[in-house]
């Protein structure tokens, strides 16, 4: 594994380069400060970059309206959908809605047995999250709007606090904090397999083309 960033961050996305991070500063008046920077994957190098590169790559060209109207827009996962809505979460289970125009069609919390769910990860008209208190994978579907499936369970061995989720190829990539570990599901057969095992808590798996990359406690590492 090689290293690609050491500070502390907030957030970190993926666009057709490389990364984009989230770094929050605290000024000498005891005000924060939050900056925007890419890693890129030519140039090996981290630069800044303008909050609009990052809020389209995380939104969408409708990001401006988006924005405005979480005010939060760094500490929430999003996505789109077949239909350009783009459907956003916050670890709390708020989720929202929004249509092509970047106007709110719908928003409420999701929660599984009393426990909320977090990240967001895609499969057509349906949205994969984690439930970490619960230690599974939940399926929502948007066309009737309600929990369809489960994957995992408070005993499970499979999970273990699952914080975040990512979907390539078919398969779903499930990061579980407690296990430090990454384990995979196929969603032809929902078949689960261990994937990698790390030495600490890891957050987030992400890919840009053939490259993988993984977000730890210590930092982000290319694979």
């Amino acid at each position: 594994m090689t290293k690609v960033i050491s500070t502390k961050i907030i957030d970190v996305i993926t666009f057709s380069k490389g990364l984009i991070f989230v770094k929050k500063e605290t000024l000498d008046d005891g005000s924060f400060k939050v900056s925007f920077f890419s890693f890129e994957l030519d140039t090996e190098k981290v630069a800044p970059v303008t909050k609009s590169v990052y809020l389209l790559n995380k939104f969408g060209p409708s990001y401006s309206p988006i924005a405005q109207q979480l005010g939060d827009y760094v500490t929430c996962s999003a996505g789109k959908l077949p239909g350009a809505e783009t459907v956003v979460i916050y670890s709390t289970g708020e989720m929202g809605l929004f249509n092509k125009d970047g106007e709110l069609i719908w928003t409420g919390d999701l929660f599984y047995r009393e426990s909320p769910a977090r990240d967001v990860a895609l499969e057509n008209k349906h949205i994969w999250c984690t439930v970490p208190d619960k230690n599974c994978l939940i399926r929502y579907s948007t066309v009737v709007n309600k929990i369809v499936m489960r994957i995992g369970g408070e005993d499970s061995e499979a999970f273990k606090n699952p914080v975040s989720l990512s979907s390539f190829d078919g398969m779903l990539f499930v990061c579980n904090q407690r296990s430090m570990m990454i384990n995979t599901v196929d969603m032809k057969d929902f078949s689960v397999k261990s994937y990698r095992r790390f030495n600490e808590a890891v957050y987030k798996y992400m890919r840009v083309g053939e490259k993988e990359f993984v977000l730890l406690d210590s930092g982000v590492y290319m694979l």
